[in-house]
């Protein structure tokens, strides 16, 4: 999710650099750009540890407005863990919109409560995108959070927002409990029509979302004809006639409500896929994620220990990454990231190579079936082509923008490597990289 990586990305910077006026007037640009670049949002917020404003995406901060007693407020106050929280829907106080919060806690550098970053989904767009689908009267599109609160409802129906449906809806007491996607006859609670759903629980974020077509319109025409073929039953032959056009009807439309639920389903499969895609890229990059480093290279050691095949592991740095934002701001030192990004996958050749930002200006390159020669040449290309790129930088003693690169290359060993041992030996050869004056390689 695009808005997950967006808070993260933030919270990082709020952890890392001094919260001086400068810092948060940069800041409110990063959060601007994100802003303009998803319409679904209304803006993003920070708060501090006491719930007042520090600033926003549109720089409108609320004066003696606080925030301390807001739902995501308190969890994120009480519970230190690194997580992405979706609240229920609330009424903006910047502008009386219905939104759903999505947040993240940062912290200060002793690990203590500093604060809360939010971002407030308009909950408009989810009438517009749920409008955009042509559907029978009765068919009906839900997101709800885990715990069964609706979070948006179509049709749409402002009384039954935020409401939980858990102890009324044999979905969330008896389904899905048991089964993460599927099929199901369930009655609303709202409407009292009875529906056939489609249903699926959304991987990595605590939502369900479901789509339902009223059984009535489902078996409208086999009921039409069934009343008209009863109604002409006088004769032994009209009745054998009935019962044969009855049982076709039958099979006519149980092929359709089959179809119906299979077109559904895949409509529910193509959603997941598009979150779990987004959840393994960087936005800033385009890069790999964390994520999906952590899955890959933990796939890789244990393919590589079964077929006694080396892996080299390369954990690369920008050189003096500091400076850099010091001198020429985190906008311009985003758009270097952007830059070394791209470079890195124009030199990917094989579909199986993993080209990942790591973490801030940190990224890693899993390479499969590559030997020490193979991966120090690569290694060298990396160098080249970053040079050649010719990124000013006036706190490098090159005057450009460097990188410096560790490597750690071995055939795994089942029990004994593991993907933090890897990570570590890497992390300790670009260490030694450095030390040894930056702008190259260090193999250990």
């Amino acid at each position: 999710m695009q808005i997950d990586d967006n808070l993260l990305d933030l919270a990082e910077r709020l952890q890392t650099d001094r919260q001086s006026h400068q810092q948060l007037l940069r800041l409110q640009r990063v959060m601007q750009t994100q802003v303009d670049e998803l319409p679904q949002l209304q803006g993003i917020f920070i708060f501090d540890s006491q719930g007042l404003w520090l600033i926003t995406s549109s720089d409108n901060v609320l004066k003696n407005a606080n925030n301390a007693d807001r739902e995501y407020f308190k969890y994120h106050q009480n519970y230190d863990a690194n997580t992405l929280y979706i609240s229920k829907v609330i009424r903006s106080r910047s502008t009386g919109d219905l939104i759903i919060p999505i947040s993240r806690r940062f912290n200060n550098p002793d690990g203590s409560f500093a604060g809360v970053i939010m971002a407030a989904l308009y909950l408009d767009y989810f009438h517009q995108f749920y409008d955009s689908f042509a559907l029978n009267t009765d068919a009906s599109l839900n997101l709800l959070m885990a715990d069964g609160t609706i979070l948006y409802r179509h049709p749409y129906a402002l009384t039954s927002i935020g409401k939980n449906i858990s102890q009324t809806i044999l979905l969330f007491r008896e389904i899905l409990p048991h089964s993460e996607f599927g099929n199901a006859t369930i009655s609303s609670p709202y409407d009292k029509v009875e529906r056939i759903y489609g249903y699926s629980r959304v991987k990595r974020y605590p939502l369900v979302i479901t789509a339902g077509l009223s059984k009535r319109d489902v078996l409208a025409d086999w009921r039409n004809d069934a009343y008209m073929f009863a109604m002409g039953g006088f004769s032994l032959l009209v009745i054998l006639l009935v019962m044969g056009l009855v049982l076709l009807r039958q099979i006519k439309h149980s092929v359709q409500t089959e179809a119906e639920l299979m077109r559904t389903r895949d409509q529910l499969t193509t959603i997941n896929q598009m979150l779990e895609e987004l959840a393994l890229i960087d936005s800033l990059t385009g890069l790999a994620n964390r994520r999906q480093f952590d899955i890959a290279l933990k796939n890789e050691l244990t393919r590589a220990a079964r077929n006694y095949r080396s892996v080299a592991l390369l954990m690369l740095d920008m050189d003096y990454f500091k400076q850099y934002n010091d001198i020429y701001g985190h906008v311009a030192g985003d758009q270097c990231l952007q830059q070394i990004g791209q470079t890195l996958k124009g030199l990917a050749r094989r579909s199986n190579d993993i080209m990942a930002r790591y973490g801030g200006e940190e990224m890693g390159i899993i390479l499969p079936d590559t030997d020490a020669q193979g991966v120090l040449f690569f290694a060298e290309r990396i160098i080249d082509a970053v040079r050649e790129l010719k990124i000013p930088h006036q706190g490098n003693p090159h005057d450009i923008v460097t990188i410096s690169i560790g490597i750690y290359t071995k055939v795994p060993h089942r029990y004994n490597d593991t993907p933090i041992s890897f990570i570590d030996l890497a992390d300790h050869a670009l260490y030694q990289a450095k030390r040894q004056g930056k702008n190259g390689i260090y193999s250990s």
